[in-house]
């Protein structure tokens, strides 16, 4: 009897566990004359936000970004927030480290937010560093008991947030790997967004979102909100949020896009995991004619090989439906997608259950026909550094290969 009650309650816990955890499916229907310029609106509605017009957007490629950033915290009058995922010892660990703690000397309100996973390897004397010099540093869901049931439940968010006008996000961490190192000569490639105008405000928002959850303590000021005028003309979306029982903002954010393309669709992504529903949605827009092409990286230069084995098994069903498939071969790290050259997507989020169901994320959507043709040119640079992939390749693959990329694909939900 002992055993027969045992087993009811395991089964019941992984019952309810698993009922917490599920997100039911939604369809997107579109019109059919529709797209993504008539769309951005219903996209920002149905993704709970807004369109936000009189933006200024700055592309910054590869380890430029580290530079834009720190000259923006050193410019800073009342406060810096940080929140980023990875953090890992190495030359950009020190310069970030030295610079936050000298601006919270001076007296600017420093905040740094870091996920506890992303940041296991950094060495303590770091964060000491900071403290010490005033920085608000907090941990998000550390390895405790009492947050032990969320512990699953990642901080995978990019956001910077100057004075509350200047706002970035990006796919970087703040490591070396996007530098020059022995492994990498150019650095991992990636992209960062500057943001000025009055959608700087949301990216606030989606920051102190979980400096709460981490801090209990909402910095409530309107110093944190100003009243911001036009800087620009490019028309902003950010998504965020991740209610419990349907998709989050991101992943309806990104198949909204991929059911709204009508001409071209550019995706580079370094971890590809696409569901059911996601390949029905590609298999969609090529039968309305959509020119797709994924990048992703190779196997050898992904941080995650497993991750490119899963991938693999998944490019048999895109490449019968012409989806054209390259992996770069310098090692990425952006997540980009650009549709009918004017409307593109940078942040922070995979493409991947993860991504998509556990972690929280943030994508910055926006309507500009220069930053599209701008995201287009660099991507199409990308693709002199990538081999394809064909149909023929995929299935002459050996048979150990196509036994790891299912056994990977099995797991995908956690990688």
């Amino acid at each position: 009897m002992l055993t027969v009650a045992l087993a009811f309650t395991t089964v019941l816990l992984a019952y309810v566990v698993w009922g917490k955890s599920r997100r039911r499916p939604v369809d997107i229907v579109v019109p059919p004359d529709d797209g993504i310029e008539q769309l951005f609106r219903s996209m920002a509605a149905l993704t709970w936000g807004r369109v936000i017009e009189g933006n200024r957007v700055t592309i910054i490629q590869n380890h430029a970004f580290f530079d834009a950033l720190l000259d923006d915290i050193a410019r800073a009058q009342h406060h810096v927030h940080l929140e980023t995922f990875l953090w890992r010892d190495g030359s950009n660990s020190d310069r970030f480290a030295n610079a936050l703690a000298e601006k919270a000397r001076s007296g600017v309100d420093v905040r740094v937010l870091v996920d506890q996973r992303g940041a296991k390897k950094t060495s303590p004397s770091v964060w000491a560093k900071m403290r010490e010099g005033g920085v608000d540093f907090r941990v998000f869901h550390r390895m405790r008991f009492t947050e032990f049931a969320f512990y699953n439940h990642r901080d995978h968010r990019k956001i910077a947030v100057i004075d509350g006008r200047v706002a970035y996000t990006f796919g970087h961490g703040i490591a070396d790997m996007w530098g020059s190192t022995p492994e990498h000569l150019t650095g991992w490639r990636d992209t960062a967004v500057r943001i000025e105008g009055p959608v700087v405000n949301e990216m606030q928002t989606a920051f102190l979102d979980n400096w709460v959850r981490s801090a209990g303590v909402v910095p409530a000021s309107d110093d944190y909100f100003p009243i911001i005028e036009a800087k620009g003309e490019t028309a902003c979306h950010v998504a965020y949020l991740a209610p419990r029982e349907t998709e989050s903002a991101v992943q309806r954010l990104y198949y909204f896009a991929i059911a709204a393309a009508r001409r071209e669709m550019l995706i580079q992504n370094p971890y590809f995991l696409p569901d059911r529903h996601a390949l029905r949605l590609f298999a969609d827009a090529r039968k309305r004619g959509v020119k797709i092409t994924l990048m992703t990286p190779t196997a050898a230069e992904s941080d995650f090989s497993i991750v490119q084995h899963a991938s693999h098994y998944h490019y048999g069903p895109l490449l019968r439906n012409g989806v054209r498939v390259v992996e770069y071969t310098r090692g990425m790290h952006q997540k980009v997608v650009v549709i009918d050259d004017e409307w593109s997507l940078v942040g922070s989020a995979n493409f991947d259950p993860r991504s998509f169901r556990i972690n929280d994320e943030i994508t910055v959507a926006m309507r500009d026909r220069n930053i599209a043709d701008e995201l287009r040119r660099t991507f199409h640079e990308d693709v002199k550094y990538a081999e394809e992939w064909t149909l023929e390749r995929w299935n002459n693959r050996s048979i150990g290969h196509k036994l790891w990329d299912r056994f990977a694909a099995l797991l995908k939900r956690e990688l």
